[in-house]
Order: structure tokens, then sequence, then C-alpha cells
């Protein structure tokens, strides 16, 4: 059950302006169970928007943490921003992403992602 547990895809989002979230950013991890060492794409959709300044990416885990910022250009900055992530280790990952607004607004989104680790025998 806990593996089961852990792999499923958490969301969770805010956004201050009465927007939904869902529509201000969207998270993908792909895949979002894999062995290690493992290859990942992390995927930030943000909706484009004049207020959108700047993006962060968080993978966090017990052996493995990486962050990404990304400075926007409001409505002219990519719909898409992707992160890869190489050879990481066995373990469950917290991937965050947080859009920051002109306005001091933030929107987040996160998912899971089981890493499993590979049995040496």
């Amino acid at each position: 059950m806990g593996a089961l547990t852990a792999a499923t895809i958490l969301s969770a989002g805010r956004a201050h302006d009465g927007v939904a979230a869902a529509e201000k950013l969207q998270l993908t991890v792909s895949p979002t169970i894999s062995m290690a060492p493992a290859s990942v794409i992390v995927r930030a959709i943000v909706e484009r928007d004049p207020e959108n300044r700047m993006l962060e990416i968080v993978a966090d885990s017990y052996a493995f943490y990486r962050r990404t910022v990304l400075e926007l250009d409001g409505a002219k900055a990519p719909k898409v921003n992707e992160l890869r992530l190489i050879d990481i280790p066995g373990g469950e990952y917290e991937v965050r992403a947080t859009l920051y607004d002109s306005r001091g607004g933030r929107t987040d989104a996160r998912r899971v992602l089981m890493v499993m680790a590979a049995n040496n025998r």
C-alpha cells in the first residue's frame, strides 16, 4: 500500500485573483514511477499572462535536491517549461512548481514521483 500511496499523483494549488490554479499552472512528471537511476521529464505549463514574473521548479527527496528558477517575460514567456532530471537515485520525490506574479501572488502545483532503488544482490 505504501508504494501505491507514494505513486499517487498529488495536486494542490492556489491562485489569489479568483482564477483557478489549474488554469494558471499545470505540472506533469513522466514517468511517475521508474527504476533507479531514472531519467524524468518535468513539465510546467504556464498560462500566458502579462503578470507572470517567475517560475520555480523543485525536485526534492532524501538523497537528491534540484531547484530551477526561470524568469518569465509576462505574456511573452513560453507556455511549456521543461526540466530533465537525469540519473536520479531511488526515493520518493516531491516535485513542486510555483508561479509568481508581479502583484506578489503565487500559484502552486505538486506531484509525487517514485523512483525504485535497484536491488543489488
